[in-house]
């Protein structure tokens, strides 16, 4: 299997569920295993929505003619990934703290708690910066079967 996909999307929060609509459908349409196919929609909601919140933070600069959010699907025998970039703000999402989990919800600041969970749930996240591009990149390996 072989299937790659690529999407554009506005740096808007509502175009979050464009997003949501582009990844399901090609998720959908290669039988890719259903909780797998979830947790790209679920880690792809909390990427978009943390690129258009800090990338993008200024009225000016989600309005410019280069914000947007190009998004890359790869489905091949061996692993799926799906890859952001975009040229908002440069930030390494991989370089914050975690968050504590041994305090309560009322007891912990807000934030870092999606990043932590895309992190721990993929088999490789990556970040980069290439010319001019933040580049974010989830990879989940598939599990195969006895041949």
């Amino acid at each position: 299997m072989n299937i790659k996909a690529n999407g554009t999307f506005p740096a808007e929060i509502s175009e979050i569920e464009n997003v949501y609509g582009f990844i399901s459908r090609i998720l959908s349409e290669s039988g890719l295993d259903a909780a797998v196919a979830t947790l790209f929609e679920l880690a792809a909601d909390e990427i978009f929505s943390n690129i258009v919140k800090y990338g993008y933070e200024s009225e000016a600069s989600r309005t410019a003619a280069d914000a947007a959010v190009y998004i890359a699907i790869h489905i091949g025998d061996d692993a799926v990934s799906m890859t952001f970039r975009d040229r908002g703000n440069p930030f390494d999402p991989l370089q914050t703290h975690p968050p504590d989990l041994s305090l309560g919800l009322d007891e912990r600041p807000v934030g870092g708690l999606g990043i932590h969970i895309v992190k721990n749930s993929f088999d490789d996240v990556r970040y980069s910066f290439e010319e001019g591009f933040n580049v974010f990149t989830l990879i989940k390996l598939r599990k195969r079967g006895p041949r």
